[in-house]
This record gives structure tokens, sequence and C-alpha cells, in this order.
């Protein structure tokens, strides 16, 4: 079968001196795998917008595919050290916990949009942040951040329930403080401003629902583990300079 899409490019692993099996996140399909063969042309880099015309004898079949830079994102991988990590993190979650051929377009609309954002420093932790709440619906495990599950009530919404993934409003929450995990306010805001100590509380609750509910206790990427030691660092603002 012969098919074409536009996708965003994830990883590459090595098959041997002239060959290397690409996985693109696309548009149409989710994520596939294909054999793309090197060349003097370099390939394209990890985040970039490529299209992509793949032929194969089945369509789970492993097929040959040829890549032409649509987008090249690779000027991200020469910014601050948050946002490179960030970078490095989304592609490596994309292509380590998305099951393959299956379309997930919302979440090819979000990962391009983010993608995007990581080019303003002042917005780029923020997307990542919300590009992970994104990826846990998207894969499963809704998390129902607007109304608190144990009033009712829809204002000053401050933790969430590390079993249920439900809100609970600071007055319910104060028996429970120790086992309930902070919810920073732009999770629920966007346009609400955000210190790196709020992005260090949005990673370690997306983080717990990724562990426990979508990765099954397989370990996230070493860039977001960085990523978090340069937000929990005093000594770094949030772009990661020292």
């Amino acid at each position: 079968m012969h098919w074409q899409d536009c996708g965003i490019v994830l990883k590459y692993r090595n098959f041997s001196e002239k060959q290397a099996i690409a996985s693109i996140f696309t548009e149409q399909r989710g994520r596939v795998d294909g054999m793309v063969t090197r060349s003097r042309a370099s390939l394209p880099q990890p985040g970039d917008l490529v299209n992509l015309d793949c032929k194969a004898r089945l369509e789970h079949h492993l097929g040959t595919i040829k890549l032409e830079t649509k987008q090249s994102h690779s000027v991200l991988q020469f910014c601050e050290a948050t946002r490179v990590y960030a970078l490095k993190s989304m592609l490596e979650m994309l292509g380590n916990l998305l099951p393959p051929h299956h379309p997930y377009l919302k979440l090819y609309l979000e990962t391009e949009r983010t993608l995007q954002l990581l080019y303003q420093s002042s917005e780029a932790i923020k997307a990542y942040c919300h590009f992970e709440v994104g990826l846990i619906e998207e894969l499963g495990f809704g998390l129902s951040l607007r109304v608190c599950a144990l009033t009712g009530v829809k204002d000053n919404l401050t933790h969430v329930s590390p079993k249920t993934g439900k809100a609970v409003c600071e007055q319910a929450a104060q028996p429970y403080l120790a086992k309930l995990l902070v919810l920073p306010k732009f999770l629920i805001a966007p346009d609400s401003p955000a210190t790196a100590a709020d992005y260090l509380s949005a990673l370690q609750l997306t983080g717990h629902f990724l562990v426990h509910h979508v990765s099954h206790h397989r370990p996230l990427p070493l860039a977001r583990t960085a990523l978090m030691q340069l937000l929990a660092n005093p000594l770094d603002p949030v772009n990661g300079k020292r």
C-alpha cells in the first residue's frame, strides 16, 4: 500500500550503515515507524514537521518512508536548557507512549501548538505542562480539574486527588493536604501568571498520573527529570540560565 501524510519526527534508531528506522507522529495515522535511507542530504531532525511518503506491503508493516522537511525546529536545540529539555521530553514521551497506527488528531494539533510556543521563553514551560495534561487525557486517564469533587464548587480549586485525578477546593482539601497534589492555577486558567515553583508543581502532578496511569510505572524521560531539577534549583530562573 502507498500513503502520504504530514507529521513530526520523534526519533531515529540505527538499523544499518545506510538505513535507519524513523518514528513519526503523523496527523492522520498516529505514530508510525518506517525505514529511511541515509543520504548526503541530512535527514530532518527530531521535532521537525515533515511531509512523508510511505510504501509498505500491508498497512501495519514496517514500510519505507521518504521525508521532506516542511518546517524545521532545529533552532530550538540551541535555546536555553529548560526549553531544550521540554522539547526532548515531549518527543521521547510521544515516541514511547503512543501506540502505533492509532490516530490522535487533537494531541497532534496540541503538539504542533506546543512546538510553536517553545519559541517563546515566557510561554514555553507553561505550554509544555499543558501538553502533558493533554497527553494524559488522550491516553485514557481523564483529569477533572474544573470542579471540586467534594463540594461541587468551581472556585478556589487548589489540589488534586492522586487516586481519582479530580480537583479539590482549598477548604475541602485542608484535612488531606499531605495526601493531595498541588494544582497550580495556570493549569485551569491559562492566562494566569506562573512561577518556576508553579511549573514544578504542575510537573509533579502530571508526573504522578503519567507514571501510575499512563506509562504503567515505566521511567519517564531523563530530559524531564533534568527540567524539573532546573525548575527546583533556586539559583536558576525559569529560563534555565545560571
